[in-house]
């Protein structure tokens, strides 16, 4: 067989269009994954309150270094709270890196987030639908 001949070129389109597509399921899996599984983490300014949150944003856990009980009630409240919104940005910008590593920009907001990624999985879902109609029809010619 030549180098011409239609069967090479279709097995090598094939090749091609398996790989990419594995690249990209890969890819997403990893971000999906990724968002159920990230967090965040932060601390007040004097670092002695630590505070985590899950995948959505939610407190998990707070931990009060023994030295913290001895600000005033006010400025306690101040660093749990400061503390508990560093965590949350965190997550949030975990969620931006997962989502930019996926799909190459980040959305505004987390909510604008889940929406793109569902998008993306909507357009890969399409995309791979296509590629194996094209792959059944490659297959129906080579047969030919």
């Amino acid at each position: 067989m030549s180098s011409d001949d239609p069967k090479n070129i279709y097995r090598d389109e094939l090749h091609r269009i398996s790989e990419q597509a594995e690249q990209e399921h890969s890819r997403l899996k990893k971000a999906g994954g990724g968002f159920k599984d990230a967090y965040g983490a932060g601390e007040s300014a004097d670092g002695k309150i630590k505070a985590r949150t899950d995948s959505s944003g939610r407190i998990t856990e707070v931990r009060l270094d023994p030295r913290a009980m001895k600000l005033s009630s006010q400025d306690l409240g101040e660093e749990v709270t400061l503390a508990v919104r560093r965590a949350q940005d965190d997550c949030e910008r975990r969620h931006e890196e997962l989502l930019y590593d996926a799909v190459g920009r980040t959305p505004p907001s987390p909510d604008a987030a889940m929406a793109q990624f569902e998008e993306v999985m909507h357009t890969f879902n399409r995309a791979m639908n296509n590629r194996e109609t094209r792959l059944d029809q490659i297959l129906r010619e080579m047969d030919e």
